[in-house]
């Protein structure tokens, strides 16, 4: 089942399923490509950001911060989950002119964040 909303300014967007991925390896990819892979420790929304604390492979405690996305798509129950910052996704009557060259890895694009499953089953 899969649920689509908007996101609300007093919540976490997707905070549902963030709590489901506490404590589990998580993999942030966008256009394919991992940006981010690591255990989620914490989570919180900071002004329009949610910073997220991961516990890397290598060990280390890093900090990632996500925009607040246009829309959202969750399926929690697969462990997957898009932030989509597609400039179709804005519902406004009028958009601003955007400069041609832009650095955030987020313009326009979906963020899919997926649980890691790490069970390993042993035949015998």
């Amino acid at each position: 089942m899969s649920l689509i909303t908007t996101a609300r300014l007093d919540q976490v967007p997707g905070e549902a399923f963030f709590i489901s991925c506490l404590q589990k390896s998580i993999n942030f990819s966008v256009s394919n490509k991992s940006v981010k892979r690591g255990k989620l420790i914490l989570f919180q929304r900071f002004h329009y950001f949610i910073q997220l604390t991961l516990i890397a492979e290598k060990g280390s405690k890093e900090n990632f911060d996500i925009p607040i996305p246009f829309k959202i798509e969750q399926y929690i129950e697969d462990g997957l989950m898009y932030f989509d910052y597609r400039i179709k996704s804005l519902e406004v009557d009028c958009l601003p002119r955007f400069p041609e060259k832009i650095s955030s890895i987020f313009f326009d694009k979906i963020l899919e964040i997926e649980v890691i499953n790490t069970c390993k089953l042993v035949c015998l």
